[in-house]
């Protein structure tokens, strides 16, 4: 059984990348603040098998207990391979960095970098006895936000750098050696969410370059969320990444001849 944890699955890139796996024949965990209706019904049309948890990722002392319940419910012998994918996210604050309030930014970095680094974390430990015949993937979905510099995007942007960051260090403690958790940053792109509503929904004092991803949107130059999950699944499945890599799906040619 080929197993994916996925944060972020009510909507958007998430709930795609759920979907897509399921259809495929592949067991999906989801994990959300809310619970996806369509995801848990589309599970059944396809006879696959998804669990869904609860959980608020602004709540990071709850995060290494939860992520250890979940390891520890997994039956190791029925797998071939497991992958976290820490897909959720937020854009707020959407503003220069002096008018954000204290509370938005600590959201934000709890959610954005913080989570993703706690369960990265956990899932390391939990898995770091299991057999070496079991592969073992973490994802995190990025941004060129990460490398680029938006006005009004500081939370964003930092965030997403930092993810980068932290997929290349850790995935250089883990090396290649054998039953390592071979680690990968992915951005996906533009991709067509509620995310992107809110983006041309923001005022220009606060977002300067609102008028780009409404131009993005007007010319058809955005992924759909179906799409993108997809370039991220046969990525994954290609496996032509190196340990702690940092991908642009835009710039990706595939695996290394």
């Amino acid at each position: 059984m080929q197993l994916y944890i996925i944060t972020g699955t009510t909507s958007g890139l998430g709930e795609a990348l759920a979907k897509r796996l399921l259809a495929s024949g592949r067991s999906v965990i989801s994990v959300s603040r809310t619970l996806n209706e369509s995801l848990t019904e589309y599970a059944k049309e396809k006879g696959a098998i998804l669990t869904e948890y609860l959980c608020d990722l602004r709540e990071t002392p709850n995060l290494v207990p939860f992520m250890e319940r979940i390891m520890g419910m997994i039956d190791v012998s029925q797998l071939s391979s497991v992958t976290l994918v820490n897909n959720a996210g937020v854009l707020n604050p959407i503003m220069p960095l002096e008018q954000a309030g204290s509370e938005e930014l600590t959201d934000h970095l709890h959610i954005n970098l913080l989570a993703p680094m706690l369960l990265t974390s956990a899932f390391i430990r939990a898995t770091g006895s299991w057999p070496v015949t079991v592969s073992k993937t973490v994802v995190n979905i990025s941004s060129g936000a990460g490398k680029k510099p938006y006005s009004g995007w500081s939370a964003y942007c930092t965030a997403k750098a930092g993810i980068d960051m932290m997929t290349r260090c850790a995935g250089q403690e883990q090396g290649d050696v054998p039953g390592a958790v071979k680690l990968v940053s992915i951005a996906p792109g533009v991709v067509d969410t509620r995310m992107q509503e809110q983006i041309r929904k923001t005022a220009p004092q606060r977002f300067p370059e609102v008028g780009r991803f409404i131009g993005l949107k007007a010319s058809g130059k955005l992924y759909l969320p179906d799409e993108a999950a997809e370039r991220i699944i046969s990525i994954l499945d290609k496996g032509g990444f190196g340990q702690g890599d940092v991908i642009d799906v835009r710039n990706y040619s595939g695996p290394a001849r």
